[in-house]
């Protein structure tokens, strides 16, 4: 049976931290047998819920509530090109920190000269992983447990210089919220000894002594997830719900996990079960508690990041909410019928004061696409392009575009406005799908990328094009191979570009990072901002690609993408249709362009050159037709494709 002993890691950081190393970068006390006056109050300086007492008197009984309306984006419309990343997917040299390193290496003026808009900066909270003592790699950070900066992003010193840098070269920025789905740090500690309101953060309840015995035996303060009988029993005694919405799904893992006996500041052993999302390890917080507790923690959140920090975007999580309430059909959370309570509410109420604040909204969950219609409800800004992927990966993998034109035209059909999504190719975090992408994988790619079967399947966009041109793990590609991979990775960046809504890009897009070695632990290469090999936590840097492969260089390629894509205005245009073509391997996508006209691109995702006759519509009726990047002008009857390349074409 898996565990987690929160007592002894507590010790073991606080250990840590007496030595001078730990995620706080603050002294812990000596921690006597049960938790004393000191350690309580030292947890309570990390906490979350006590910060957002001073971070929330900020706005309350002041103007700042009613400077802006609460139902309109204030994204200018052409700052729909963004650029990804975070302390967890980023190597760097030294000692710095991420915000140090990305100002002393000016990677603002690069971005700037590729033709991004804005930078979001994801995940600069310490975690539950370095809580506990581990890398990042296990969740890529997006386990934050603090308001604060991280160690690893920086202080707010160094922070306010990169907002000056991106500022001087008129890029907005843009930051996280932390999740529905927390690590277990302060806020979590100081839940389980039962201190003031605490206990209201979570999704938890306490387990009465006499039904102990129905639980998973434990050593102090250890806890584990809960077997279905054991949470059928607890039912049964009317401790726990007898179902949520949400467990009609099992994608990302969910359910109730219990603790060993908790010492509580008032002397008292008790046992708690609470509710947790993807990992065991990640409490889900309560946004339905009277105490009002996790919604004064996401509302300081906004205000930190937006009224402080002044970002124009903000990323949310709020999946491990959707359908944490008791069933209303038995349909399940994944129906288009299901509740998705109290989650709809939450992206409502956070969606209302971000724009009240001045920001936009972008939820970063990846959700199945008949939930984006009844989400958009919410207000949010751009949800993630669950359309694109993973079909658009599995067309490249199999050669068949039919997976990305079924998807797209299903959304279609399902009503989801595509200028409301945001895209980005693979980055490293686990999505839907995976187990999909790992079947089709070439040999040998599969159990890389597991493992161990409780791994998820992550991977960045480079490697998935490396699969896809069929070479063998770890590998570096020869100077005949790197072209080829950078096409049919350019090909995954190109579709989205040329599609409406918001546009990302992460580090290793910019360098094609790539796995070398045979011992590669199934997280993605790292960005690495100087080019120098180097590591952090214990991710790799990997090998990249496109800076020393002669010839292989994204820069160029990039820059033509984003100005043509920056032209025409497919941000704001319309998604028309995904036409079927008499070659298998080559997919269309038809929008209409806000200035008039329409938008054709085609890419081939088969490893043959493919010659067609394009034969929708807008194609037969248009009296120009001229190629987006180069001007020239495009024959109607027939067209050449090379393999795994692509082409957006102006229709007027």
């Amino acid at each position: 049976m898996k565990t987690f002993s929160v007592f002894a890691l507590a010790v073991a950081l606080a250990a840590a931290l007496f030595s001078g190393c730990a995620p706080s970068g603050r002294e812990a006390p000596e921690l006597p047998g049960r938790p004393g006056p000191a350690y309580i109050q030292w947890l309570e300086e990390q906490a979350c819920l006590r910060r957002a007492v001073s971070v929330t008197s900020v706005v309350s009984g002041s103007s700042l509530n009613w400077r802006r309306g609460s139902r309109a984006s204030l994204l200018p419309e052409d700052a729909r090109t963004w650029f990804f990343a975070s302390p967890a997917l980023t190597a760097w040299s030294g000692s710095d920190s991420l915000t140090e390193a990305l100002v002393g290496e000016h990677a603002e003026a690069r971005l700037a000269g590729l033709g991004v808009q804005g930078v979001l900066l994801a995940d600069l909270a310490d975690t539950g992983d370095e809580w506990a003592g581990r890398s990042p790699a296990a969740g890529l950070g997006t386990d934050g447990v603090g308001l604060s900066l991280g160690r690893l992003a920086g202080t707010e010193e160094s922070f306010s210089r990169w907002k000056a840098a991106l500022a001087g070269k008129g890029l907005l920025s843009g930051g996280t919220l932390l999740p529905a789905d927390t690590g277990a740090g302060p806020d979590f500690f100081l839940s389980l000894r039962g201190v003031r309101d605490y206990p209201g953060l979570y999704a938890m309840t306490e387990i009465s002594p006499r039904l102990w015995p129905l639980l998973p035996s434990l050593e102090k303060e250890e806890t584990a997830p809960l077997s279905a009988s054991a949470a059928a029993a607890l039912a049964a005694q009317g401790e726990l719900p007898s179902a949520l919405e949400q467990d009609a799904v099992s994608e990302p893992p969910r359910g109730w996990a219990v603790t060993g006996p908790v010492d509580g500041v008032d002397g008292v052993k008790r046992r708690w079960a609470y509710r947790w999302h993807g990992r065991f390890d990640r409490p889900v917080l309560h946004w339905d508690d009277p105490s009002g507790a996790a919604r004064r923690v996401m509302e300081a959140g906004l205000i930190d990041q937006i009224g402080l920090r002044h970002e124009a975007l903000i990323g949310v999580s709020v999946d491990a909410w959707l359908g944490l309430d008791g069933p209303n059909d038995v349909t399940g959370h994944g129906s288009a019928g299901a509740g998705l309570e109290p989650g709809l509410s939450a992206l409502r109420d956070l969606t209302r004061n971000a724009h009240r604040y001045g920001a936009s909204v972008l939820v970063r969950d990846a959700l199945p696409t008949p939930l984006l219609v009844p989400l958009a409800e919410s207000g949010a800004d751009f949800f993630f392009d669950s359309v694109l992927f993973p079909a658009l990966e599995q067309s490249l993998l199999t050669g068949e575009a039919r997976y990305a034109r079924e998807s797209l035209c299903r959304a279609r059909a399902a009503g989801v406005d595509q200028r409301r999504l945001w895209r980005m190719a693979p980055e490293g975090l686990p999505r839907p799908g995976n187990a999909r992408l790992a079947a089709l994988m070439p040999e040998g790619w599969a159990s890389l990328l597991t493992p161990s079967p409780d791994a998820s399947f992550r991977i960045n966009a480079p490697t998935l094009a490396a699969a896809a041109c069929g070479l063998a793990p770890g590998a570096r590609p020869n100077a005949e191979e790197a072209p080829a991979v950078r096409d049919a990775h350019a090909l995954l960046l190109a579709a989205r570009a040329f599609l409406p809504g918001l546009f990302m890009l992460s580090g290793t897009d910019l360098d094609g990072s790539l796995p070398e070695g045979d011992d590669w632990p199934g997280t993605p290469p790292l960005w690495q901002p100087n080019g120098s090999p180097s590591s952090r936590r214990g991710l790799p840097s990997g090998y990249p690609l496109y800076r020393r492969a002669p010839g292989c260089a994204m820069d160029d390629l990039l820059r033509a993408m984003l100005s043509a894509r920056a032209s025409c205005g497919i941000a704001s245009g319309e998604f028309l249709d995904a036409p079927d073509c008499e070659e298998p391997g080559v997919l269309t996508l038809v929008s209409a362009l806000p200035g008039g006209g329409a938008l054709a691109f085609f890419g081939n995702v088969s490893r043959q050159s493919a010659t067609f006759s394009p034969r929708f519509s807008r194609w037969t009726q248009a009296s120009e037709r001229r190629d987006l990047l180069s001007g020239s002008a495009v024959p109607e009857k027939r067209m050449t494709l090379p393999p795994r390349s692509w082409r957006a074409v102006l229709l007027r």
